[in-house]
């Protein structure tokens, strides 16, 4: 407890590739991240319902989707996860040159698009965002809708990648599974997205479920946090004794 409220008054040295120190805590910090992002993910749309439906009393029902929510009490809480989310995305493998980064970045900026520009007002009355007046309702739900499925996409192709790199890495004495398990498992997460969007798209042909875009979305959300969280929840690193 006393450390927490210790001041930091000196800058410690900048960490080096020979100092195994620094980038543990550094390794930890990022896996931490991970997790956290991964926890947005699987409780967003959990908490989207309930604060609607419970604490704001404003829709007894799901609403039809969760950019639906933009138009409630609950809004404050989509955009800012859906930006959070961004942050990270963009930057977590900025420094690297590979098709994680791009699919990542390019993600962020999906998500970033689908938290500043709204979907459709539920109806004639509710009042146009700044955006909705200059560029036409119309033009701003198109780009919400283009980026929200450029952005499910590309999660879906994170999630894979992590399933064929992480079924390559070798089997190491504090690993809680198998680099198989992990594999099928970050497989199954991007697996369910791509079933999700399939189900979008198809309940949309053939008119199905009401609430087919809600579903879908959660769905997804809720595949890709669980990937993330998982990716980034190894206890025994997070809170385990320093490697030598």
């Amino acid at each position: 407890m006393i450390d927490l409220l210790t001041p930091v008054l000196e800058n410690e040295p900048r960490p080096t590739p020979s100092d195994p120190d620094a980038k543990w805590r550094y390794v930890r910090s990022y896996m931490l991240l991970r997790a956290s992002v991964g926890v947005t993910g699987v409780m967003l749309p959990i908490v989207l319902v309930v604060l609607d439906s419970r604490l704001f009393r404003e829709s007894p029902d799901p609403r039809g989707s969760l950019s639906a929510y933009y138009y409630s009490g609950a809004r404050d809480v989509l955009v800012g996860a859906l930006c959070v989310t961004a942050a990270f995305l963009m930057t977590y493998k900025v420094v690297e040159r590979n098709l994680d980064n791009t699919a990542s970045f390019i993600a962020g900026v999906a998500a970033l698009a689908v938290a500043l520009f709204p979907t459709g007002r539920p109806s004639p009355e509710t009042r146009l965002s700044p955006l909705q007046s200059t560029f036409t309702e119309v033009a701003v739900e198109r780009i919400h809708f283009g980026a929200a499925a450029v952005f499910i996409v590309l999660l879906a192709l994170v999630s894979l990648t992590f399933g064929f790199r992480e079924g390559k890495r070798p089997p190491a004495d504090d690993m809680r599974r198998s680099p198989t398990f992990w594999r099928r498992y970050h497989l199954v997460c991007a697996g369910a997205i791509a079933a999700a969007v399939a189900f979008i798209g198809f309940s949309k042909v053939v008119a199905g479920p009401a609430n087919y875009l809600l579903i879908g979305e959660v769905v997804a959300v809720m595949a890709f946090g669980a990937s993330w969280l998982m990716k980034g929840l190894e206890l025994k690193v997070l809170f385990g004794p320093r490697r030598a």
